[in-house]
């Protein structure tokens, strides 16, 4: 972790970072939404990114990331990332727990810690991955399903995501849960995006993220 780097700072590293990998254009008013700050703060923040080289940005126009920016940004989600699983995963943390505990311990966690959570998630994981190869084997009578192929007017359970990093995220932060129930509305005209329901609330996902899905017919 670099020391000149605050940690709210990190954390817009990190977001434009999630932003550009989801296909999105990275804007003032995408940061501020985003990470629930108001824009005067965050053209404050993007003007002290700029000054150190780690964004690129001209006025009114999008965000993007130098070379260095992007591999402070890389490091900075890897941390996340990786605490999240274990919190998840191994811990089996409530996921919006989880979610903010890991970005507050991505500040402070030191690099040689991390160095043995990551041999430690390497071991335990794949314990963890054939544990559930097994019991999913043993449940196969519920024929799991990728979201992307579910008939609109269905309902379903989450089962399981099949994603990792930055998409598992963007997923848990719309609501998609292992345990969760959504009912699929309807396809687009094209077929993509899906239009879901999920915890009462109707949002659109596209199905390159509904792929990594995996849900049982309820």
């Amino acid at each position: 972790m670099s020391s000149s780097i605050s940690p709210s700072l990190e954390n817009y590293l990190r977001m434009i970072l999630q932003l550009q990998q989801d296909g999105y254009t990275a804007r003032i008013t995408d940061l501020a939404e985003k990470l629930n700050i108001a824009k005067s703060s965050v053209n404050q923040a993007v003007g002290t990114l700029k000054k150190q080289g780690l964004v690129r940005h001209e006025r009114y126009g999008p965000l993007e990331l130098t070379d260095k920016g992007v591999t402070i940004a890389q490091g900075i989600t890897k941390r996340y990332d990786m605490l999240m699983e274990f919190l998840i995963d191994v811990l089996k943390v409530d996921p919006d727990i989880a979610e903010n505990d890991a970005c507050l311990m991505e500040h402070a966690v030191s690099s040689a810690t991390m160095e043995k959570l990551s041999v430690y998630m390497e071991q335990q994981l794949g314990e963890v991955c054939k544990k559930e190869h097994t019991q999913a084997r043993q449940s196969a009578v519920k024929i799991l399903k990728k979201l992307d192929n579910v008939l609109p007017g269905t309902r379903v359970r989450v089962v399981k995501l099949a994603s990792k990093s930055v998409l598992r995220h963007r997923l848990m932060e719309m609501g998609i849960t292992p345990g969760v129930e959504i009912i699929v509305e309807s396809y687009a005209p094209m077929g993509d995006p899906i239009e879901i329901k999920v915890r009462g609330y109707s949002l659109a996902i596209r199905k390159s993220e509904a792929k990594d899905v995996f849900v049982e017919v309820i």
